[in-house]
């Protein structure tokens, strides 16, 4: 769990681009206008087995989760939640990288 206490999940919604916090663990995104970036913290910044869930509504943008700098989700820079449907991701951080355990 994250956020303020280890009995619920954070929930963040946001329609602007952001960076994900040590406080979100769901973050839903309303790509209503505009392709929207979301930046991944550091691998560093955040322990190993760190799990965030990415929601994208059913708007006809984009939503694209970026590595913080170089680092990578599944060996690429960027995974992106396709337009025009609701899309997901869990992304876990394995100490070394990111990595998109499931997508939806």
């Amino acid at each position: 769990m994250s956020g303020y206490d280890n009995t619920s999940e954070t929930v963040r919604v946001t329609a602007v681009a952001t960076t994900l916090t040590n406080n979100d663990y769901d973050l839903y995104v309303k790509a209503q206008t505009a392709n929207i970036t979301i930046t991944l913290p550091a691998v560093a910044a955040v322990q190993p087995g760190r799990v965030y869930s990415v929601t994208k509504d059913g708007a006809a943008f984009t939503v694209t989760l970026d590595g913080d700098g170089s680092e990578t989700i599944n060996g690429a820079t960027t995974l992106v939640l396709a337009a025009s449907a609701f899309h997901g991701a869990i992304i876990v951080n394995t100490g070394t990288e990111w990595i998109a355990k499931a997508l939806y």
